[in-house]
Protein backbone atom coordinates (compact mmCIF):
# COMPACT_ATOMS: atom_id res chain seq x y z
CA UNK A 1 0.00 0.00 0.00
CA UNK A 2 2.82 2.40 0.74
CA UNK A 3 4.63 1.59 -2.40
CA UNK A 4 1.40 2.24 -4.15
CA UNK A 5 0.74 5.77 -2.62
CA UNK A 6 4.51 6.83 -3.15
CA UNK A 7 4.13 5.79 -7.21
CA UNK A 8 1.28 8.22 -7.32
CA UNK A 9 2.92 10.67 -5.65
CA UNK A 10 5.60 10.98 -7.56
CA UNK A 11 3.77 10.64 -10.73
CA UNK A 12 1.77 13.27 -9.76
CA UNK A 13 4.70 15.27 -9.05
CA UNK A 14 6.64 14.36 -12.30
CA UNK A 15 3.10 15.14 -14.22
CA UNK A 16 2.89 18.82 -13.01
CA UNK A 17 6.40 19.40 -13.95
CA UNK A 18 5.62 18.22 -17.00
CA UNK A 19 2.56 19.98 -17.42
CA UNK A 20 4.59 23.17 -16.08
CA UNK A 21 7.43 23.18 -18.63
CA UNK A 22 5.23 22.00 -21.49
CA UNK A 23 2.41 25.17 -21.24
CA UNK A 24 4.86 27.63 -19.63
CA UNK A 25 8.39 27.04 -21.21
CA UNK A 26 7.96 25.12 -24.32
CA UNK A 27 4.46 27.35 -25.72
CA UNK A 28 5.00 29.54 -28.32
CA UNK A 29 6.03 33.38 -27.78
CA UNK A 30 3.48 35.37 -29.05
CA UNK A 31 5.52 38.08 -31.24
CA UNK A 32 2.61 40.54 -31.65
CA UNK A 33 1.80 41.66 -28.09
CA UNK A 34 -0.37 44.20 -28.00
CA UNK A 35 0.74 47.55 -28.59
CA UNK A 36 1.49 50.33 -25.87
CA UNK A 37 -1.36 52.46 -24.68
CA UNK A 38 -1.39 56.11 -26.19
CA UNK A 39 -0.34 58.33 -24.35
CA UNK A 40 -2.80 60.23 -21.65
CA UNK A 41 -4.68 63.40 -23.63
CA UNK A 42 -2.74 66.85 -23.29
CA UNK A 43 -5.15 68.56 -21.01
CA UNK A 44 -5.62 72.05 -20.86
CA UNK A 45 -8.23 74.68 -19.06
CA UNK A 46 -8.48 78.31 -20.04
CA UNK A 47 -10.20 80.30 -17.26
CA UNK A 48 -12.68 83.18 -18.66
CA UNK A 49 -13.89 86.24 -16.32
CA UNK A 50 -16.94 86.02 -14.75
CA UNK A 51 -20.21 86.20 -16.67
CA UNK A 52 -23.07 88.28 -14.98
CA UNK A 53 -26.12 88.06 -17.17
CA UNK A 54 -29.15 90.20 -15.81
CA UNK A 55 -32.41 88.70 -15.79
CA UNK A 56 -35.47 90.88 -17.47
CA UNK A 57 -38.77 90.64 -16.46
CA UNK A 58 -41.33 93.34 -17.53
CA UNK A 59 -37.99 95.97 -18.46
CA UNK A 60 -36.72 95.96 -14.89
CA UNK A 61 -33.58 93.76 -13.63
CA UNK A 62 -35.00 91.68 -11.28
CA UNK A 63 -31.91 89.19 -10.55
CA UNK A 64 -28.51 89.06 -11.91
CA UNK A 65 -27.47 85.50 -13.01
CA UNK A 66 -23.51 84.79 -12.17
CA UNK A 67 -21.33 81.89 -13.99
CA UNK A 68 -17.99 81.23 -13.26
CA UNK A 69 -16.72 79.43 -16.28
CA UNK A 70 -13.54 77.38 -17.40
CA UNK A 71 -13.04 75.55 -20.84
CA UNK A 72 -11.14 72.38 -20.52
CA UNK A 73 -9.08 71.74 -24.22
CA UNK A 74 -6.72 69.31 -25.34
CA UNK A 75 -3.32 70.27 -26.78
CA UNK A 76 -1.03 73.45 -27.23
CA UNK A 77 -3.12 74.44 -30.42
CA UNK A 78 -6.48 74.40 -28.97
CA UNK A 79 -5.97 76.54 -25.87
CA UNK A 80 -3.84 79.21 -27.91
CA UNK A 81 -7.09 79.45 -30.07
CA UNK A 82 -9.27 79.19 -27.31
CA UNK A 83 -7.31 82.23 -25.91
CA UNK A 84 -7.20 84.08 -29.24
CA UNK A 85 -10.89 83.68 -29.77
CA UNK A 86 -11.83 84.55 -25.58
CA UNK A 87 -13.77 87.83 -26.07
CA UNK A 88 -15.43 86.63 -29.15
CA UNK A 89 -16.89 83.94 -27.01
CA UNK A 90 -17.68 85.76 -24.33
CA UNK A 91 -19.78 88.04 -26.15
CA UNK A 92 -21.24 84.84 -27.94
CA UNK A 93 -21.71 83.41 -24.34
CA UNK A 94 -23.36 86.43 -23.13
CA UNK A 95 -25.66 87.26 -25.73
CA UNK A 96 -27.17 83.78 -25.95
CA UNK A 97 -27.59 83.72 -22.21
CA UNK A 98 -29.27 87.09 -22.11
CA UNK A 99 -32.03 85.96 -24.02
CA UNK A 100 -32.28 82.57 -22.28
CA UNK A 101 -32.85 84.16 -19.12
CA UNK A 102 -35.14 86.16 -20.49
CA UNK A 103 -37.68 83.19 -21.18
CA UNK A 104 -36.63 80.87 -18.75
CA UNK A 105 -37.65 81.00 -15.05
CA UNK A 106 -34.99 81.44 -12.75
CA UNK A 107 -37.19 81.98 -9.23
CA UNK A 108 -36.32 77.57 -8.64
CA UNK A 109 -32.79 76.76 -9.75
CA UNK A 110 -30.48 76.98 -12.33
CA UNK A 111 -30.58 74.47 -14.66
CA UNK A 112 -26.82 73.20 -15.00
CA UNK A 113 -27.00 70.27 -17.20
CA UNK A 114 -29.25 72.15 -20.04
CA UNK A 115 -26.66 75.67 -19.56
CA UNK A 116 -23.59 73.32 -19.97
CA UNK A 117 -24.94 71.88 -22.76
CA UNK A 118 -26.13 75.18 -24.33
CA UNK A 119 -22.61 76.74 -23.89
CA UNK A 120 -20.83 73.60 -25.14
CA UNK A 121 -22.93 74.41 -28.32
CA UNK A 122 -22.04 77.78 -28.46
CA UNK A 123 -18.54 77.16 -28.37
CA UNK A 124 -18.50 74.56 -30.73
CA UNK A 125 -20.12 77.23 -33.23
CA UNK A 126 -17.44 79.95 -32.39
CA UNK A 127 -14.66 78.16 -32.23
CA UNK A 128 -15.15 75.21 -34.73
CA UNK A 129 -16.08 71.70 -33.53
CA UNK A 130 -13.47 69.67 -30.96
CA UNK A 131 -11.64 72.65 -29.77
CA UNK A 132 -13.25 72.46 -26.74
CA UNK A 133 -13.81 69.59 -24.86
CA UNK A 134 -16.28 70.74 -22.13
CA UNK A 135 -17.32 73.86 -20.32
CA UNK A 136 -16.91 73.31 -16.79
CA UNK A 137 -19.17 75.86 -14.56
CA UNK A 138 -17.38 75.91 -11.42
CA UNK A 139 -19.71 78.34 -10.02
CA UNK A 140 -23.43 79.26 -10.98
CA UNK A 141 -25.50 81.49 -8.65
CA UNK A 142 -28.32 84.43 -8.47
CA UNK A 143 -27.89 87.72 -7.07
CA UNK A 144 -30.74 89.54 -6.59
CA UNK A 145 -30.79 93.00 -8.42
Amino acid sequence: MKKLLLILLLLLILGGGGAYYYFFMLAPQDESAEPPPPPPPDNRFVEMKSLRIPVMRGGVVVNYVVLHLTLETVGPDNEELTQSLLPRLRNAFLTDLHGYFATVSVEDRLMVKALKRRLQIISNRVLGPGTVNEVLIQKAFKQKG
